[in-house]
């Protein structure tokens, strides 16, 4: 094969741009690929736009943030609302806070079933409140308005 410019020349190689046939004198080489003196500055051109998108590709990272904490309680206690501030019960038998503060209110029992440690130990020493408290206790347990640590009523009898 002779080249397309330079008959009496034996041609080297094609030109990548359009496909002909050059003699050495008539190629140019780009990045390692032969072009044509009619086509090298297209060649420069194909460049700059492929890699144009490559830099615009590569300036902004793309960022994904998954948060998944829901921050929900995990406590298997579900009678437990965390303060008494909605509708939870506590699990204490109202029964059981019944028959102790008619045995035992003068001496604090029903206060100490319910987690009341430190009204229970007053109760102990000032003998129910001199009978006052746990006669009020009695009337808070029948109505159902005791409450235990936590400031959920007990209500399940």
């Amino acid at each position: 094969m002779n080249c397309q410019k330079h008959p009496e020349n034996e041609a080297v190689g094609t030109c990548a741009y359009c496909g002909r046939f050059f003699c050495s004198d008539c190629l140019v080489d780009v990045n390692g690929r032969n072009y044509c003196r009619e086509h090298v500055n297209m060649a420069f051109q194909d460049n700059q736009q492929h890699q144009q998108p490559q830099y615009q590709q590569q300036q902004q990272p793309n960022i994904i943030i998954n948060n998944d904490m829901n921050n929900s309680n995990s406590n298997m206690n579900m009678n437990y609302n965390g303060g008494g501030m909605g509708f939870g019960v506590s699990p204490k038998s109202r029964l059981v806070a019944l028959l102790l503060c008619l045995f035992l209110g003068g001496l604090g029992g029903h206060r100490f079933y319910a987690g009341k440690i430190g009204w229970g130990v007053l109760y102990l020493f000032t003998g129910g409140l001199c009978g006052i408290g746990a006669l009020v206790d009695l009337i808070m347990i029948i109505t159902g308005g005791f409450t235990d640590q936590n400031g959920l009523p007990i209500k399940v009898w």
